[in-house]
């Protein structure tokens, strides 16, 4: 059985397709069988990064009406790699979802990975998307808005007691003064896992847009994946700082002439010079606390036990017993976030 892995993201646009594709295309590079699977109901896109817009004929709603069978909606990228089209003509709200899901779970057993391109946002789309997902992977650009919604997602995710996701942090760079930094994005959202680091890659952006992913190679963006695709199959835990040298420098600061980086010595910074920062780094901590209050239940028991090391010892020990929250703690906490938000 293969392990599903959903790609969504807190809004629109900050690459969760291109991830999908270029992650599907690493794998298959290991030698794993995987499967590509667009979510994204009525507003299908993965077909255009690998340049197969044109060869769609079947789509998992003509499996699911019976049009066509599940080998004749698949189509074949590359050896071991697959690609199942989303319906172009009808949204999530006239898809089946069990249907959908039932579908997706069954091709699963013939590959060792599949990904699923899911819609953005958090509604009811996106939960039927990834009820069948092992993982999700949440895919963050370097802006504000993006790391604020993926915030609510997170949130929204704990809220459910669906604790199995992790972030991708996309289309980053190493010092530019427009975007957001690595580190700010790392100390400000303070995600549990991270999953990738990925560079700004003009070469990958290129790709996409011509469909020529599954060709592209030797690139700073397919590097950095590959530590994306080590963390997936054996847990190994990024190496950050060798990542971070990988992100590019900023491609112009002229348009952001009031910068921190930019204003001389001695020169007053401008009062409106990190409004945005500032709100946005409160607002986002606050979030991050009821992230961790609602993952982490402060009034676990503890229970003590004893372990037998090599030389015949015993050594005693601590285990924190998660306590599960009850339907009105949550109530409650809903009820505070509700209040926050307002």
């Amino acid at each position: 059985m293969a392990i599903i892995i959903a790609v969504a993201s807190g809004k629109g646009g900050v690459g969760k397709t291109l991830i999908t594709a270029s992650l599907a295309i690493s794998l298959q590079r290991r030698g794993h069988r995987v499967l590509a699977v667009d979510a994204d109901m009525g507003l299908r896109n993965l077909d255009l990064m690998f340049g197969m817009q044109d060869d769609v004929l079947y789509d998992v709603g003509d499996v699911m009406k019976k049009n066509c069978s599940t080998d004749e909606a698949l189509l074949h990228i590359t050896p071991q790699l697959d690609f199942l089209a989303a319906s172009q003509k009808h949204t999530w709200e006239k898809i089946d979802a069990p249907s959908y899901q039932y579908i997706v779970e069954k091709l699963a057993k013939n590959y060792e990975y599949v990904l699923i391109d899911c819609p953005p946002g958090r509604g009811r789309a996106f939960k039927d998307a990834v009820a069948i997902a092992d993982t999700m992977f949440f895919v963050i650009e370097p802006t504000w808005s993006s790391m604020r919604d993926a915030a609510r997602v997170m949130q929204f995710c704990n809220k459910h007691k669906r604790f199995h996701y992790d972030v991708v942090f996309n289309n980053f760079y190493g010092c530019d003064p427009g975007y957001v930094s690595v580190q700010d994005m790392i100390q400000i959202l303070n995600p549990e896992t991270i999953a990738g680091i990925l560079p700004h890659d003009a070469a990958i952006h290129a790709a996409a847009q011509q469909g020529t992913l599954i060709s592209c190679d030797n690139t700073s963006f397919y590097t950095a994946m590959e530590q994306t695709v080590s963390y997936i199959e054996t847990g190994t835990a990024l190496d950050i700082p060798a990542l971070s040298d990988l992100l590019p420098a900023a491609e112009t600061t002229s348009a952001f002439p009031h910068t921190e980086e930019n204003v001389g010595e001695g020169e007053a910074i401008p009062h409106e010079l990190g409004i945005m920062k500032s709100k946005a780094s409160t607002e986002l901590q606050k979030a991050a606390a009821t992230i961790n209050d609602m993952a982490k239940p402060k009034d676990a028991p503890s229970v003590a036990t004893n372990t037998i090391l090599t030389d015949g010892t015993e050594k005693a020990e601590t285990t924190t017993v998660q306590a599960r929250i009850s339907v009105r703690q949550r109530q409650r906490q809903s009820m505070a976030w509700r209040h926050y938000r307002r």
